[in-house]
């Protein structure tokens, strides 16, 4: 099983390199962090990449940079480690194994002897969760549990959903399958009433992190994704990684380079919380070259999906807590292929993607985006598909403009849940 009990204090080396080859230094904080490989020697260390997107090219920060995992790979086998695997679960519409093919992880793991694994094929466990906040129990990948130490290999990426995206938020690969969009479509529930500020997907992640956590993270800030993250954010080369043996430690740090403070991003506060960490308001509190950390400090941009779709006021996107695949469809679609309806008028593009939207929203000139909107199918152009293609809503829109049909200019913009994104 893996490590479950880190220390309740942050007290925890967090080390910090930079400028180098990103094999070495992660293979150095790992030293650092680490120094006495006896509790690695003999066991079976699962190193967890983010690599659940399938990358067109490397170095962009959508994914997990394959030379990071290298080092962590080189560290543990060098270590005395029995096994290192390494794998990832990935988003609706992505085989794992493909998507750690193209980032390069899968050649790493082979190279320097690690065995790459597609946790979205392991067996389902479901484990419950003790004072939950938004889920009663997960579904986890058999291969996340069958490690004696998990090892949380995130890329540091902005994210529209979660504000940042770290050590923590890349637990969601180990849940198994479907178990991953169950996240982003929980109801509420009046027996959550303490928890219902704060956004059913953030208190999962907490909930999941009380019953999976890792024992050591490395943060690979190498080219890192600000903006329009988890997938269309831009790249933001840092050439920086950190380690640490405390996750909450780490995540601290590294939101601290991202000019964001833990407070902004709840899934840390509230694990935190359930592990029994007080988060110390100052950085300074942290075992870490702070000097260092003060010089690696860079500002990221947020992901603020309502600015995007401001630069295509043709469009209304309606979104009820959709997942990051279909929220990934719209924002590459607009990207791609939006200023091409710039004469449109505003608002004369509906996109509903997600649950809970309200069905007085959808008309006929109303696209339904994936699978979750089945339920409006009868109302509106439904496009099946976990997730479907951006080139399936450039076709529906064709249709739409040979059939004659078009929408009203205005609209009433709804919130989240049925939410404007």
């Amino acid at each position: 099983m893996t490590d479950k009990s880190p220390s309740r204090d942050l007290s925890s080396r967090v080390a910090l390199r930079g400028g180098g080859a990103p094999a070495d230094m992660v293979y150095q904080a790992l030293e650092e962090v680490s120094p006495d490989p006896t509790g690695i020697r003999n066991k079976v260390v699962l190193v967890k990449p983010n690599a659940g997107f399938l990358a067109e090219r490397i170095g962009t920060g959508l994914v997990t940079d394959s030379e990071t995992v290298r080092g962590a790979i080189r560290f543990f086998r060098d270590a005395g480690a029995a096994k290192v695997l390494v794998g990832d679960g990935a988003i609706a519409g992505v085989d794992a194994s493909e998507a750690l093919k193209a980032a390069g992880i899968e050649a790493a793991a082979r190279q320097e002897g690690g065995l790459p694994v597609n946790l979205d094929k392991g067996e389902p466990v479901h484990v419950a969760v003790k004072d939950p906040m938004a889920v009663d129990g997960v579904r986890l990948s058999s291969i996340a549990l069958e490690a004696d130490l998990l090892v949380s290999v995130p890329v540091m990426k902005s994210h529209m959903n979660t504000v940042a995206s770290l050590g923590i938020k890349n637990l969601k690969g180990c849940l198994l399958r479907r178990e991953k969009q169950r996240f982003h479509h929980l109801a509420e529930e009046e027996r959550f009433q303490r928890w219902h500020r704060w956004k059913t997907l953030e208190r999962a992640i907490a909930d999941l992190y009380s019953v999976l956590r890792p024992g050591i993270v490395v943060v690979d800030g190498v080219v890192a994704m600000e903006g329009m993250g988890p997938s269309m954010g831009d790249p933001k080369p840092l050439g920086l990684v950190l380690a640490s043996r405390n996750v909450l430690a780490a995540e601290m740090a590294a939101l601290y380079i991202m000019g964001i403070h833990w407070r902004e991003v709840p899934h840390v506060f509230l694990a935190a919380q359930k592990a029994g960490v007080d988060l110390p308001e100052e950085i300074s509190a942290l075992d870490v070259d702070l000097n260092a950390l003060k010089a690696f400090r860079s500002p990221f941009a947020r992901a603020v999906p309502e600015n995007i779709a401001a630069m295509f006021p043709c469009f209304k996107i309606m979104e009820g807590d959709a997942c990051s695949a279909c929220c990934a469809t719209v924002m590459a679609f607009l990207k791609q292929k939006g200023r091409r309806y710039e004469d449109r008028k505003e608002g004369s593009l509906r996109i509903v993607l997600g649950k809970n939207i309200d069905p007085d929203l959808v008309d006929d000139a109303t696209i339904l985006l994936g699978n979750c909107t089945a339920g409006l199918r009868g109302r509106g152009r439904f496009l099946p598909g976990c997730p479907p293609v951006g080139s399936d809503i450039e076709r529906e829109i064709g249709r739409m403009d040979e059939e004659g049909i078009g929408a009203p200019g205005t609209q009433k913009i709804i919130r989240r849940r049925g939410g404007s994104l």
